[in-house]
């Protein structure tokens, strides 16, 4: 049984109950990703569960917190304005939650447009936040799955690649994050 107290709590009174039901597929997608790769599973679990502490402020909220607390968020990001919840994220972890674990804040920050040349511990985060149990069914998801638990770089290729098409199959602008976390990652696909 996962078990978090204090900041599950207070992180559960901030969340929707859909939201909050997602973090909880995430945290349990992250420790059993973390006990396949050989991670410390209390960081793993800490930083899902962190994940999207600030998804559901409303965007006036968002854009507000982003300039108060000086997060670095670009004119992308400012546009299409929940892309800041992870970026944004990170610091309310760090200054509601007391999250001081840079790894834990990167994970946190990254788990949305990915990077190039993750930690560990953004993988797992990027890659359980995709696969989690509670994810409405779609046509990449199972395998995802099963390459998640396989090899983490060929996952983050398979997801990156999948959430590209996605977004630009609805128009919706791509981060030039995901762009080069993809143009890294892709070098772990399989040969075709």
């Amino acid at each position: 049984m996962l078990s978090f107290t204090v900041s599950e709590r207070k992180l559960q009174s901030s969340l929707s109950i859909e939201r909050y039901i997602h973090t909880m597929g995430v945290v349990k997608a992250a420790d059993r990703l973390a006990e396949n790769y050989g991670y410390d599973r209390a960081k793993a679990r800490m930083a899902a569960l962190m994940h999207d502490c600030a998804k559901d402020y409303p965007a006036d909220m968002k854009r507000r917190f982003c300039r108060e607390f000086h997060v670095d968020v670009d004119e992308i990001m400012l546009e299409t304005i929940d892309l800041t919840h992870a970026f944004l994220g990170a610091e309310v972890a760090r200054r509601e939650f007391g999250v001081e674990d840079e790894e834990i804040l990167g994970a946190i920050k990254y788990h949305t447009t990915g990077k190039a040349d993750m930690t560990m511990l953004e993988k797992i985060v990027f890659i359980a936040d995709y696969i989690e149990e509670n994810r409405k069914k779609f046509d990449s998801l199972d395998e995802a799955r099963k390459i998640a638990f396989e090899d983490i770089d060929k996952a983050m290729a398979y997801v990156l690649k999948h959430t590209i098409e996605f977004v630009k199959e609805r128009g919706r602008t791509l981060h030039p994050l995901s762009v080069e976390a993809y143009e890294f990652y892709k070098q772990f696909e399989e040969e075709k």
